[in-house]
């Protein structure tokens, strides 16, 4: 008999293993706890809406009958009967203001919230738990959940003046981010290429401000072409969008950037900007940019601009910018100039923050509190409620909470989502290469460098997407923000102890891309991961059930490419490209076939590693053979030196100089006699001189390209910094900038000291990996004596192409018109065989 009993024991047991089910909530609740049981949806469902979240109620009436497929009935009050969903508000929960609780039992679905805020996050998490894979259709597990968010502040910026979002898909975005718990939608309006919200008082700054084209008061840029181009939103536009938000639990917070990034105003009234005559550029290439400090009238503007600001956002604060202001403008300004006489100001910083004190003095004015980025701390004493966008790294958030200022934490080097995500992804990459895990990876709080106290001075974290490279591929602000965002809202939502890569990824790929898919997003898959070993490539799917297709002529592969499943034996392994499929609309990069590092080392010591490997097996062919170093995220200590490659035991290169690990070291070599007999070494030194962590993988590439010697010559003046000689070292991060913009009759030469045999040449122009600075008309042409030339393609959104049918002597571009940008950029050519 207790035999029995016992075996009864375990199989209750088993059985309520079995009946748990995997939610995949993202962000992670603070507790859930799971039972044996099913709540069974009926076909009549009721739902119950407390009347403080009356406003919301066709928003949640839609989400529960797009989640179950059933179309509730809607009371508004507190009464729940059975088999009822119930959302209401509960002020005596034991929670913080956001915080919620969800039961799902045998007589119903009960959801409270401290807040309306906090029912509205309940009715997130009821969305998930109903979209969850493992969730079988029309019913829904016995689950109790108590949540609440680690931050108050979790937001998101989208800026809409580089690249103009008309209003639905501005509400599609913050339905996005109300799916996510985020609760700030921080709406950048106004930029040197666009003035978007409209202010009475000031009509030109719509019907002038707002466009760029041909005859427009700003010219074409970041991709808008010789058309008109741009939009604005009217004030009855942002009403609707500030109250759509509310009703999904989000406030709206406005930014109208000054004193800096201000071209769109002084277009429409150049009386507003500085009376000089010399053209200062600022760290974007843009002139006459900055509001004048020195004259008086711009305060009244100033004035009835943020005075109708205010009154079409009820949220708390204005965020008034203040970053990268090109103050060389008033330090020649005659009227900035008096002005800092007259204070006893010795520097422009001195300006800039006599600036904001009246701008805090106008905002305090009509009730709202000043949000800034974190420059503003510069030059003076601020008001002491003023919060601070710490945008340009951790320790300028660490600045900004020792000095007692409430902080947001959006350093660039883990939250601006326009950096790339890849190597060979577009995208900046002035901070960082930016992927999901390493957004993922970010802490908000320093424990190390502040106090308990201190540390209570950063009140949340947001991301930022700058749209100055958003104009193509189609939907590609989509691609940038997720699965990114995804994971910004764990790091503000979900307790530090519980953040964990693995678990996260895990619920994002099982559940979460799916329910991203079902929202209409056109999200950024995860890529596979393609390995090339003794003439076989392996590929590892991203995780269960990816579907990967693959081109194996160095092409994309598309939804129509063959799929990968099996092992594909080749030689030719540098032509094939993999790629995840999600649906119609969501996929992964495009992968190429790598081989393993030929070397790689981890070590927290303070010393020195002597590395040699035989590396014959992974040379198979001449050519020009690069070898990266690629640190580790957190292991970038220490120095490379004495980087030497042999030959069947003789040198044929060595690097003896010592270069810094962080600098990522790419070091050419030349293998002019390979030989598959030959062998092969590899010697290093890596040198650790302190006590951190110093970690990196090391690959040795051939190089798909010819680099022939080339002499290149122009008829533009080049920047000093970016030199046309850097049109002639094959170095992929180094290019040429011109001191202005190209104009109709440009032209640069690439001569070749012997005549090349190539297939196909590219001729790229714009900052690599960037479509800035790019030639918008004109062409490349070749010849085959150095005389004589040949027309071949016209430019395409700043590249070209040529496909000689003899060994070419030269290559020429020849520009058409203005780029219409401060200067023009131009790359090494890419010489196929």
């Amino acid at each position: 008999m207790r035999k029995n009993i016992l075996l009864l024991a375990i199989f209750l047991s088993s059985f309520s293993i079995i009946q748990a089910q995997k939610l995949d909530i993202i962000p992670k609740p603070v507790s859930a706890q799971q039972s044996t049981g099913q709540f069974v949806l009926p076909s009549s469902l009721k739902i119950v809406v407390d009347k403080k979240v009356k406003n919301s109620a066709d928003y949640i009436a839609a989400g529960v009958s797009k989640s179950t497929g059933i179309n509730p009935i809607v009371s508004i009050g507190k009464k729940h009967g059975k088999n009822n969903i119930s959302f209401l508000v509960d002020k005596k929960l034991d929670l913080p203001n956001e915080g919620y609780q969800l039961e799902i039992n045998q007589s119903g679905i009960f959801i409270k919230g401290k807040t309306d805020k906090g029912v509205l996050n309940g009715f997130q998490t009821f969305l998930q738990i109903c979209s969850a894979k493992e969730v079988k259709k029309g019913t829904l597990p016995f689950v109790k959940i108590e949540d609440y968010p680690r931050f108050d502040w979790r937001g998101m910026m989208l800026d809409c003046s580089r690249q103009f979002f008309d209003k639905q898909t501005v509400k599609n975005y913050i339905d996005w981010l109300a799916a996510h718990k985020m609760n700030v939608f921080h709406w950048h309006l106004t930029d040197d290429n666009g003035w978007r919200i409209e202010i009475k008082s000031m009509p030109d700054l719509t019907l002038k401000g707002a466009w760029r084209g041909p005859g427009e008061v700003l010219l074409p840029s970041y991709g808008s072409g010789d058309k008109r181009y741009g939009g604005f939103y009217t004030q009855e536009d942002i009403k609707e969008v500030v109250a759509y938000a509310a009703n999904r639990g989000i406030s709206v917070m406005p930014e109208i950037e000054i004193p800096g990034h201000s071209r769109a105003v002084t277009a429409s009234y150049p009386e507003i900007g500085c009376e000089i005559s010399q053209e200062l550029k600022s760290v974007q290439g843009e002139v006459k940019n900055v509001w004048c400090v020195g004259r008086e009238e711009n305060y009244d503007l100033l004035d009835s601009i943020i005075r109708e600001v205010s009154g079409l956002f009820p949220f708390e604060y204005i965020h008034v910018a203040g970053d990268e202001v090109n103050r060389a403008n008033w330090e020649q300004c005659p009227k900035c100039k008096a002005l800092m006489a007259k204070e006893g100001f010795t520097d422009s910083f001195q300006l800039q923050n006599y600036f904001f004190r009246r701008v805090q003095k106008i905002v305090d004015k009509y009730h709202k509190k000043t949000d800034g980025w974190n420059e503003i701390l510069k030059g003076g004493e601020i008001d002491p409620n003023t919060l601070i966008s710490a945008w340009q790294g951790i320790s300028y958030g660490i600045e900004s909470a020792k000095k007692g200022y409430k902080t947001i934490m959006i350093p660039g080097q883990f939250l601006y989502f326009d950096m790339a995500q890849s190597e060979t992804e577009r995208g900046h990459r002035w901070a960082a290469i930016t992927d999901t895990k390493r957004a993922y990876s970010f802490e908000p709080i320093p424990d190390t460098d502040l106090t308990p106290e201190e540390q209570k001075n950063i009140i949340g974290v947001q991301g930022a997407l700058w749209s100055e490279y958003l104009d193509r591929p189609a939907r590609i602000m989509e691609y940038q923000s997720y699965p990114r965002i995804s994971a910004l809202a764990e790091i503000g939502w979900s307790k530090k102890e519980d953040k964990n890569w693995d678990d996260f990824y895990g619920r994002l790929t099982n559940s979460h891309l799916k329910r991203l898919a079902d929202m209409g997003i056109a999200f950024r898959d995860f890529p596979p991961t393609a390995i090339y070993k003794n003439g076989t490539i392996t590929v590892t799917p991203p995780y269960e059930g990816a579907v990967v297709r693959f081109d194996k002529d160095g092409n994309e592969p598309t939804r129509q490419s063959p799929l990968y499943t099996e092992p594909i034996q080749t030689e030719n392994y540098e032509q094939y490209r993999f790629r995840v499929f999600f649906n119609e609309t969501s996929a992964s990069p495009a992968v190429k076939a790598e081989k393993l590092p030929v070397a790689n080392w981890n070590t927290s010591k303070a010393e020195v590693l002597t590395i040699s490997e035989n590396i014959s097996e992974h040379v198979d062919k001449k050519g020009i053979w690069y070898l990266n170093f690629n640190p580790a995220d957190d292991g970038a200590n220490g120095t490379i030196k004495s980087v030497s490659l042999f030959e069947n035991d003789k040198l044929i290169q060595t690097y003896a100089d010592e270069k810094a690990l962080k600098a990522k070291p790419r070091l050419r070599f030349v293998i002019g006699n390979y030989n598959e007999k030959n062998t092969y070494r590899l010697d290093f030194t890596v040198e650790n001189k302190e006590e951190k962590k110093s970690a990196a993988n090391v690959k040795f590439n051939c190089s798909p390209y010819q680099e022939p010697e080339v002499k290149v010559t122009s008829s533009m003046t080049e920047n000093p910094k970016f030199p046309i000689s850097n049109l002639q070292d094959y170095n992929e991060e180094s290019y040429l900038r011109t001191d202005v913009a190209c104009k109709d009759g440009d032209w640069i030469l690439y001569t070749f000291t012997t005549p090349v045999t190539s297939s196909k040449i590219d001729v790229l122009t714009g900052i690599p990996h960037h479509p800035r600075f790019i030639i918008n008309d004109g062409y490349v042409e070749f010849s085959y004596n150095g005389t004589d030339f040949i027309k071949g393609d016209n430019f395409d959104y700043g590249n070209a192409s040529i496909y000689p049918k003899q060994p070419v002597k030269a290559v020429r571009i020849q520009i058409k018109g203005t780029n219409n940008e401060p200067l023009m950029a131009a790359q090494d050519l890419k010489i196929n065989p």
